[in-house]
């Protein structure tokens, strides 16, 4: 976290070194970013710095820590409530909710990017923030169970790491092609995610993850059991 002395400074300038640091980190790999480019850009002395922030971790640390503070903000249970909606239309919102936090943060959305294509996270950040993903996860999986969403009999802890790895790479994937062009949002409409191309992915994929985890699962195991491996004897025989 930034030290006291970068809270202290008037708000213009603060974010005016925000603004630089954001910039320098969405354009570069972590290697790549430069302190002395930053300080540079910022208008400030390399001193000043390091009277703000302890190193350049310490500052990847932070920004990333915005982008998931603006997700907090939007990513809740309480927005919709998922026992009024159900679960998996719940998802369906989630994924576009995310998708428009990165819309409405491109530059923090790009760091982000470059941290998980790398697989690059300061290891504290990487803790806390995969410890919170998979709290939120397994309660979603729970109340699912609860409200007959989601199968009893699938484990908590698996479907929430497969929720997780779904809904980021959705998201993602939605992201690339907005920002490709393959995917032409409209800002002037009411509901970006109106368009039937958009609707389309996010269907798609958790239609994919009702039909696995979903309560009518077991029954449709129960009416089409899986057939039993035949086994052969040492000469290819079925055995009896």
């Amino acid at each position: 976290m930034p030290q006291q002395t970068f809270f202290n400074l008037p708000e213009e300038k603060r974010q005016q070194i925000l603004q630089v640091v954001i910039d320098e980190f969405a354009e570069n790999d972590y290697e790549s970013v430069s302190i002395s480019r930053i300080v540079a850009r910022a208008g400030i002395a390399k001193g000043s710095f390091y009277q703000y922030f302890k190193d350049k971790e310490d500052l990847y640390t932070y920004l990333l820590d915005l982008m998931v503070e603006a997700k907090k903000e939007v990513l809740s249970l309480d927005r919709p409530d998922p026992n009024h909606v159900g679960i998996f239309a719940y998802l369906r919102w989630m994924a576009e909710a995310g998708v428009a936090v990165q819309l409405a943060h491109p530059q923090l959305s790009k760091i982000a990017v470059r941290a998980a294509n790398a697989n690059f996270f300061p290891k504290a950040f990487d803790l806390s923030a995969r410890e919170a993903t998979q709290v939120f996860y397994q309660r979603l999986v729970e109340v699912g169970q609860q409200q007959g969403d989601i199968a009893p009999d699938v484990d908590v802890k698996v479907a929430a790491i497969v929720f997780e790895g779904a809904m980021s790479s959705v998201s993602r994937y939605l992201l690339d092609q907005v920002t490709s062009g393959a995917i032409v949002l409209k800002p002037e409409e009411e509901n970006l995610f109106d368009l039937p191309a958009v609707k389309a992915i996010f269907t798609t994929a958790v239609d994919l993850l009702e039909q696995g985890m979903g309560s009518g699962r077991r029954q449709a195991q129960e009416a089409y059991p899986a057939p039993q491996p035949q086994i052969l004897s040492a000469a290819g025989v079925e055995a009896d």
